[in-house]
């Protein structure tokens, strides 16, 4: 069977096969893809709405600018080029995106439950509102992303390069943010309640209104 929305010359069946990985622009809305390797893949534009990805390998894969709005990515391995995509309302659970470019990607309504994101590319990213609870952002550049209302709770966001960025009304509860960068990042009422913050670069850090009782600010 063959969709009739992806060009004639690329059956479903081949990309289920692994016989090609040439799949820029392609159309795989609303496809069962779990479990498939489509490591190294080359989906940029390509339009993934709806899809099942469960478990799939994208390890490598070009998503440059790809559309993965309501995917279904549990367990997905996305260590790949995900720059501009939208992930609205994806599903990433338990997803690996260590060291993923996830520059100027949109995040919004996005279920990231302990979602590895260590080394991510997130800076100007659109995460406002995410529940982004225990995930580990070590090391993760955030620079400039927009994480107004972002959930934070108990999150590893040692040495996380957050220089820029919008954490307005954050919930950084408990959270680890010890060597992090939060120069010129707006924090006006966060709520930083028992928050790690041994080693953080506070210059020119808005925390107007911000809740820092019980915060850790030396060792």
């Amino acid at each position: 069977m063959t969709n009739d929305n992806v060009p004639m010359t690329i059956s479903i069946e081949s990309v289920r096969a692994g016989q090609t990985k040439q799949l820029a622009g392609i159309n795989l809305e609303d496809e069962d893809l779990a479990g498939l390797d489509l490591n190294r893949a080359n989906l940029a534009g390509a339009k993934l709405t709806g899809a099942k990805l469960t478990g799939a390998k994208l390890t490598g894969a070009n998503l440059d600018g790809a559309s993965l709005l309501g995917c279904q990515l549990v367990g997905a391995d996305l260590r790949a080029n995900l720059l501009g995509a939208n992930l609205m309302q994806a599903d990433l659970t338990e997803a690996d995106l260590r060291g993923a470019n996830l520059r100027g990607a949109n995040l919004m309504q996005a279920r990231l439950v302990q979602t590895s994101l260590a080394g991510a590319f997130l800076s100007g990213a659109n995460l406002m509102g995410v529940s982004l609870q225990g995930c580990d952002l070590r090391g993760a550049d955030l620079r400039g992303a927009n994480l107004n209302g972002t959930n934070l709770r108990g999150a590893n966001l040692a040495q996380a390069d957050l220089q820029g960025a919008i954490l307005t009304e954050a919930n950084l509860e408990e959270s680890d943010l010890r060597d992090a960068n939060l120069a010129g990042a707006n924090l006006a009422g966060a709520n930083l309640l028992c928050a790690e913050l041994t080693g953080v670069n506070l210059q020119g850090t808005n925390l107007t209104a911000a809740c820092l009782k019980g915060t850790v600010l030396e060792s």
